[in-house]
């Protein structure tokens, strides 16, 4: 019994402090320089595409029956991704991390995701 109640008040004291969220290793900028290929995305937890991420720092996304272009960048150990339509043309940086088979990153300032993504 008293195991289980400090194992809950950890829980509890690791999702206050928001470490539960980012449980994975954030990936290195020379790591993030490998990204290369199809993946599934889903940002901002709702909007879901296909993304091709090529090498050259170009980004091809198709949403349905939308499509957007954009480019990405390493700043450090931060991706940065802007796309013509869906973000504007502004980039969003942020760190990624590894969380199973899901690359997770570009937070917002309350710890939540905007970008996950799968091959």
């Amino acid at each position: 019994m008293k195991n289980g109640i400090i194992a809950t008040i950890t829980l509890a004291a690791l999702l206050a402090a928001g470490t539960v969220a980012h449980a994975g290793r954030a990936l290195s900028g020379q790591e993030l320089k490998r990204l290369g290929g199809t993946y599934q995305a889903v940002w901002k937890g709702k909007h879901r595409a296909r993304v091709l991420i090529r090498r050259d720092g170009t980004l091809l996304a198709r949403s349905g029956p939308r499509t957007d272009v954009g480019r990405w960048k390493i700043e450090g150990n931060r991706l940065c991704v802007s796309f013509r339509v869906w973000t504007k043309g502004r980039y969003k940086c942020g760190t990624v991390e590894r969380q199973g088979r899901w690359l997770v990153g570009l937070r917002k300032a309350d710890g939540t995701p905007r970008l996950r993504l799968r091959k």
